[in-house]
Parts: C-alpha cells; structure tokens; sequence
C-alpha cells in the first residue's frame, strides 16, 4: 500500500514539475527526478522528504522546489562558479536553492504555501532527530534559517527561534554583509553567487577551524556536517546510474563456434528451474523479489502502455455495429422501414492492437555477476510482467 501511494505521489509532483518547468522529459524514478534516463542532482536536503513520514504537502512544496530550480537557475554558470570544495559547494547549492524558491512571486501563492511548509516539516525533523545537539550541526542549521529568511523574507521557523538565538546572534555580525548582498541580487544569478561563494567560504572556515569536537569524539568537521545535514553532494557530472553495464566486445566464443564439436550428450538434461528448489525457500525468493520491486517505485501500467504502443500493430478484429456512418448493416433494414428517423444502421470495422512479436533476454549467469543477481532478476521480473500485460511473448535465458 505505501509504494502505491507513493508511486501515485511521485506521478503527480512529476506532472506538477513539467507544467511549472516546461521540460516534458521529466519523471520520477525510484523517488528520484531524472531528465529522460539521467538522474538530476540532490539540490537541497529539505527537497528529499522520508515517504515513510512525509505527508503529501511536503513531497508537493519539494517538487515545487525542484521545478523553481529548473525553471530559473541557469545549469551551465551554475556549474562554472561552484566551489570545488565539499563543504562550500553544499552551502552554495543549499543559497542557489533559496535564491531560485524566492523568485515565486505573489501570483504563486499556492507554491510559497507549499515551499513553507516543506521546509518547515524538514525543520522540525532536523530538530526533533536531534542533529542540532553538535555545534557543526547547529552552525549549519541557523545558516540555513538565516540565509532562507533574509532571501525569501519570511520569518525563521518559529519553533526553531529559541534553538538558533544565540548562534544567529553570533552569526550575524560575520555574515550579515553577505546576507544583505544576497537579498539584494536575488534577481541576478551571478552577483548572488559572489556573496553565496563568500558566505559558503566564512562558514566552511568556521566548521574547519571548530576542528572535532568534546560532544563528537573522533569525528572530522566536514564530515559531521555532512552528516548533520543529510546532503549527498553532487554535482551534475558525478550522478550516474547505480547499475552497471558491461562493455562489449569481440566474443572468442562465437568466433571459434563453427569449430566446436560435441564431445558426448550423454549427460545432457533438460530441468525446470523451480523444481531445483525447495518450496519454502523459493517462496521466500519470490517476497524477497516482489519487496525490491515494490522499492523501485515503478508504473508498471505505464510501462506496459508504452511497450504495447511501441511494438503493436493495429489488427482487423471484426465489426462493431449501431453507428450512424460506415457500412450499412443488412440486418438492420427492416428496422428502418419501421422506423424511418432511426440513423443506427451501419457497421464499423473494429481494430485491435497486437503485438505480433517476442522478445528472448539473456542473461550472462557467470561468476562476474553474482554481485547484480538481485537487481538484475528485479529489473527483469519488472520487463517480463510488462510485456505479458502488452501481450507480447517473453522468455528468459541464461
């Protein structure tokens, strides 16, 4: 029940991305945005809400955080002025971030709500999980506050107000400079970047300087705050599938196949694979499978429509009959001497689509792939329930 919930979440933030951003290639895939087959970086952490806790506002005001970035950041001098430290380039993501939140104007009244409240419910959770106990974790969540509030120019987060007082009051007499530049260029990527650039580099400084400490034995700085603010750094040129591919190549094998003569076949057989298995443990396979299947959030109705749509063919299959054009139906003429003012008297050839066509997978079951066995037989029990549903005939080999 969750990952459909989610799969239909993921549909409708999806949809609410491409008509904000205009970009149509965009989808979710395993909650992540791809454009097309490329995953898009990791923006910001308060655009990554749990599925397990996250109510719906929250996934719609991180989509809507995502399509404002989309819409209104420029990628290629994005990716020129971004600092190539770690550290810096998680801040100056985070200020990009805000900077392109704060351009919903006031005819967006239902984007400024939602982008509210998910950085709201992000805030409460980093509170509430207890990651503002260190100073780093502490430091970078009232940057966070402050730099969101100067830009957008809404309040900090209520609840947090008495957490952040004493380093915002510290704070702000080091950054306040950069702050007022920020609201300033808002409107302007590249002089907002120049006190973004400013503002990343103070407060990295300030996480390296602070070095481990006393209530984080044996942790480095940089790490912690990582940590602490739950952010995969990514630019990206770094985002690339989780799955690997293998190269292609010259087979020998194939080469010297016209060669190769069958020494005996007295041992040869011929098994099927489920009942080389015991029955419980091949029901434990397949919840196992069907749970990583679930946790790749896919559609598998849109994935059949779209194999269907590519691979049938529309088919004669007979005539549907009381239409008012097409061929007249001899059966009907008595009725319409009886009825004279009645016009459903012809036929329509009826046209189905058929997928005249099958489709063999094989896969490679040597040892060099025992380590993508798990994903491998998810992503291929995925294709296989696909195309039966397109009905096109499938089979595996290996």
């Amino acid at each position: 029940m969750l990952a459909r919930r989610q799969q239909r979440v993921d549909e409708l933030c999806a949809a609410a991305i491409r008509a904000i951003s205009g970009q149509a290639d965009l989808q979710f895939r395993g909650q992540r945005l791809h454009r097309g087959r490329s995953p898009l970086p990791l923006y910001a952490p308060h655009l990554q809400p749990q599925p397990a806790s996250a109510d719906f506002a929250s996934f719609r005001g991180a989509a809507d955080g995502l399509a404002l970035r989309l819409l209104h950041s420029d990628e290629a001098l994005h990716a020129r002025l971004r600092p190539a430290d770690a550290l810096e380039r998680l801040l100056f993501e985070l200020l990009e971030q805000f900077r392109c939140e704060a351009a919903c104007g006031a005819p967006w009244r239902g984007l400024q709500r939602n982008l509210r409240h998910c950085f709201e419910t992000w805030s409460l959770a980093f509170q509430q999980a207890g990651l503002g106990d260190s100073a780093r974790g502490l430091l970078l969540y009232t940057v966070a506050q402050m730099a969101r509030s100067r830009v957008s120019g809404e309040p900090v987060v209520e609840q947090t107000e008495d957490l952040i007082e004493a380093t915002r009051a510290a704070l702000a007499p080091v950054i306040g400079v950069d702050l007022a530049g920020l609201r300033r260029a808002r409107t302007d990527q590249c002089a907002y970047a120049v006190h973004a650039l400013s503002l990343a580099r103070c407060i990295a400084g300030m996480l390296r300087a602070a070095g481990p400490g006393e209530d984080d034995p044996g942790a480095q700085g940089e790490s912690d705050a990582h940590a602490a603010f739950a952010l995969l750094t990514e630019s990206s040129s770094e985002v690339s599938s989780s799955f690997a591919t293998a190269v292609c190549g010259r087979s020998l094998v194939l080469a010297g196949a016209p060669a190769y003569r069958v020494f005996s076949r007295a041992y040869d057989r011929e098994t099927a694979a489920a009942g080389l298995v015991r029955k419980p443990l091949l029901q434990a396979l397949r919840e196992r499978l069907d749970a990583r299947v679930a946790t790749m959030g896919v559609n598998l109705a849109w994935l059949a429509r779209s194999l269907r749509a590519l691979l049938a063919a529309p088919v004669r299959d007979g005539w549907d009959g009381g239409h008012e054009e097409g061929q007249l139906d001899g059966r009907r003429l008595a009725q319409l001497v009886a009825t004279p003012c009645e016009r459903r008297l012809f036929l329509s050839e009826r046209a189905q689509p058929v997928a005249d066509c099958a489709l063999t997978v094989l896969v490679d079951c040597s040892g060099s792939m025992k380590e993508h066995a798990e994903q491998l037989a998810a992503l291929l029990d995925l294709w296989v329930r696909a195309l039966e549903m397109a009905g096109v005939v499938s089979e595996v080999l290996g």
